[in-house]
């Protein structure tokens, strides 16, 4: 199997998964030193500080939804790769209610180590008001 196809393998993995609400398969493909870049003005520096902003995010919340639309993924080399896409979260408001939807650009950096495949970089940005996924 080519690492392209390794990728996409994976983050489809990811996104079902993500899709359902679970997203133990996201936080497990994050490297340890992962750098984030998200729609709030701050550098996520480590998995760690990046998952502690997004269970502030989703405490308020019953359940979360995520999904890409439109994305590419290219393999650059054996070892790394770069996904790019459209994304949609859907965050569910505990006892019921319409879902805050936020539709934005993402793009994740894969390396290879090893077997395994990590997200070293990622970066999620806003699309612009009256814009949608």
């Amino acid at each position: 199997m080519s690492s392209e196809e390794e990728v996409r393998q994976i983050n489809a993995q990811i996104l079902s998964a993500a899709s359902k609400g679970d997203f133990a398969p996201f936080v497990a493909a994050l490297d340890d030193g992962v750098e984030v870049f998200d729609h709030v003005a701050y550098l996520f520096d480590g998995k760690a500080s990046f998952l502690e902003y997004l269970q502030s995010v989703g405490s308020g919340a019953e359940s979360m939804t995520y999904a890409f639309h439109q994305y590419s993924c290219r393999a650059f080399t054996d070892t790394m790769a770069v996904v790019n896409a459209y994304d949609r979260l859907a965050t569910f408001p505990k006892g019921g209610g319409q879902p805050k939807v936020q539709c934005g650009r993402a793009t994740w950096v894969y390396v290879k180590s090893g077997r395994d495949w990590k997200i070293v970089t990622a970066h999620f940005s806003p699309l612009p008001e009256g814009a949608s996924s």
